[in-house]
């Protein structure tokens, strides 16, 4: 990637990334989510009234239980935790707005706490008031009832106090005035005072009574001082700080987001006019690019024909630096045959004769007995016999068919030279099918035959099992008469080691198959090795190498979806491992296209 690439694809991820900001800005305010809110804020509110009213109601007396106090707690609690839920949810990345919210559900929730806990007390204070205004006249009935033993001045003052205690507490506990508390006290006082002249007995349950008159004053006072707490506890203030700043935060949301929606117009108008822009180039570049296409596509085909010829002529190259062999090995059947045809020609004369003699013979033998010339029969009859026996005893017809059988063997040889120098040198469009590589090394040997004759020891280690491999059989012949042929030419002449070639076969894996060409030659040079593949890359003399062989191979090889490797030693000599798929991965056939040096 250039460093214009890279900025364009910079810019563009930065033009995806605002706009991809500013519709997060812009994206829909959720009105039913604000809609849950604002409801959640009333319930919260008409919750909190009515408690308040059951309060007092409890209070008054108006409750028989106080289930209605108790009642709301679950409620209450139920709604402060989906406020809060529904609250930081609705807030959730509006940091500022969430942070000025947070504070006052917390003052809510605290708030909250302290009613419950003010609630707890009341219900608490006001169960023992009405418990002891309850036991109050039982109390003093049982005070009056202990007096039998006092004086009778006595009795009637204690009397007196009692009623006027018990009077006075009793309108305290239900309608609570500083007055009237003031008046039990000094009742209650003179009470005390009175004790002392009553009997154990009576005093003990004079004192029970006053002990009830003034938990009654002091739990209604509790209870008043409860009840003053309640009232001047904020709840409902709380509610509507809550309900005041969710709405007005909800509005600045409302604002902002139509500022983004106004710059994410006009943002979106600019990107319109920028894609116009890249469109137009685009287009001018695509025009472009298909005209350079056109050119490309002319000049590629133009060289896939070059490509076709050039592998052509490094077959006949290879062909041309062994026609003088191949020559001679055609010429030695050849002669062969032309002797044996010579001697079926010399043969042919008795056979010849015995034919004529024959058809002679047979003719006067068809001519009626009685017409017969005796003497032209026995002259014919005997010239017969004489060819006959000079057939028999010369053994001609067995050495005719010996003749015959020779030279089949040696027109055979010629055809096999011929068929194979014509699947080596065809330009037959790389037609894949069924192939055995030790069938193509023989076909490869034979063509070079007279290269490695008296010159290389061929040494053949096939594994067996090795299975046909699809491929085109041709191209492959190629690559193995071109690695050979190099194997030889690795073998310097005059030298006292013998040359050998070894050729190995073995599978490879599940599904490759390895031949391994091996010599026992000059090997590679460290220099020289990492160019054998490149084209008309040579080290042998002028005339003798066109440096495209191992090219050309190692490109036949690598469509046919396999590779070749070379491991090589100085002096020691080098192997060409071929490794090929059984199956075929459908390469692109190399001499119909011509993408020989594509790559």
């Amino acid at each position: 990637m250039n460093r214009t690439t890279f900025f364009n694809a910079l810019a563009g991820v930065a033009l995806v990334a605002a706009l991809g900001v500013m519709v997060a800005k812009t994206r829909s305010v959720n009105f039913e989510a604000h809609g849950e809110i604002v409801g959640l804020l009333r319930q919260i509110k008409q919750v909190d009234a009515e408690w308040n009213v059951d309060v007092l109601r409890s209070k008054t007396g108006l409750n028989n239980d106080y289930d209605p106090v108790a009642n709301p707690l679950a409620l209450v609690e139920s709604l402060e935790t989906a406020l809060r839920s529904k609250a930081g949810a609705f807030w959730s990345g509006h940091d500022e707005s969430g942070a000025r919210i947070r504070p006052l559900l917390d003052a809510y929730k605290s708030t909250m706490d302290r009613k419950i806990a003010l609630i707890d007390r009341f219900k608490s204070q006001n169960s023992i008031l009405r418990n002891s205004s309850r036991y109050l006249p039982l109390a003093a009935a049982d005070a009056l009832a202990g007096l039998d033993a006092a004086s009778p001045a006595t009795r009637a003052a204690v009397a007196q106090d009692v009623d006027e205690v018990l009077t006075h507490t009793l309108i305290y506990a239900n309608a609570p005035d500083a007055a009237v508390a003031a008046r039990t006290q000094d009742a209650l006082a003179r009470l005390q005072r009175l004790v002392t002249q009553l009997p154990p007995d009576a005093a003990d349950r004079v004192d029970g009574f006053t002990a009830h008159a003034e938990t009654v004053l002091r739990q209604e006072q509790l209870g008043a001082r409860t009840l003053a707490e309640l009232a001047a506890l904020p709840s409902a203030q709380a509610i509507d700080g809550i309900a005041d700043a969710h709405a007005a935060e909800h509005e600045k949301l409302m604002v902002a987001q139509q500022r983004w929606r106004t710059g994410l117009v006009g943002y979106a108008a600019l990107l319109l006019l920028a894609l116009g822009f890249a469109g137009w180039r685009l287009v001018r570049s695509y025009r472009l690019l298909h005209r350079t296409h056109v050119e490309l596509q002319r000049t590629n085909d133009q060289l896939k024909e070059s490509q076709v010829v050039l592998v052509q002529s490094e077959k006949m190259a290879a062909l041309g630096q062994m026609v003088a062999g191949i020559a001679h090995e055609i010429n030695t059947p050849l002669a062969y045959v032309k002797g044996t045809f010579e001697v079926l020609k010399e043969q042919v004369t008795p056979v010849a004769d015995l034919a004529s003699n024959s058809c002679r013979f047979a003719q006067i033998l068809r001519v009626p007995h009685r017409e017969r010339d005796r003497a032209q029969l026995s002259t014919v009859a005997r010239g017969f016999d004489v060819a006959t026996r000079k057939v028999a005893e010369s053994r001609i017809m067995d050495e005719v068919g010996q003749l015959l059988a020779d030279g089949i063997h040696g027109i055979e040889q010629i055809a096999e030279i011929v068929t194979n120098l014509k699947n080596f040198s065809r330009l037959d469009r790389a037609k894949v099918t069924e192939f055995s590589v030790e069938e193509g090394l023989e076909s490869t040997l034979l063509l070079a035959r007279n290269l490695l004759k008296n010159k290389v020891e061929i040494v053949k280690d096939f594994a067996a099992g090795v299975p046909r491999i699809q491929c085109s059989p041709s191209q492959i012949n190629q690559v193995f008469l071109n690695i050979v042929t190099n194997a030889v030419h690795a073998m310097p002449e005059g030298r006292s080691t013998p040359g050998v070639i070894t050729l190995r076969t073995c599978v490879e894996g599940d599904d490759m198959v390895r031949v391994e060409i091996q010599d026992n030659g000059s090997g590679i040079p460290a220099d020289v090795l990492p160019k054998i593949f490149d084209p008309f890359f040579t080290t042998k003399p002028i005339g003798q190498g066109t440096g495209m062989g191992l090219s050309i191979s190692f490109k036949i090889v690598q469509e046919h979806g396999g590779r070749i490797l070379v491991d090589t030693e100085p002096d020691a000599g080098t192997v060409f491992s071929i490794l090929l798929p059984v199956r075929s991965r459908q390469p692109e056939p190399l001499m119909s296209t011509g993408a020989l040096l594509a790559a």
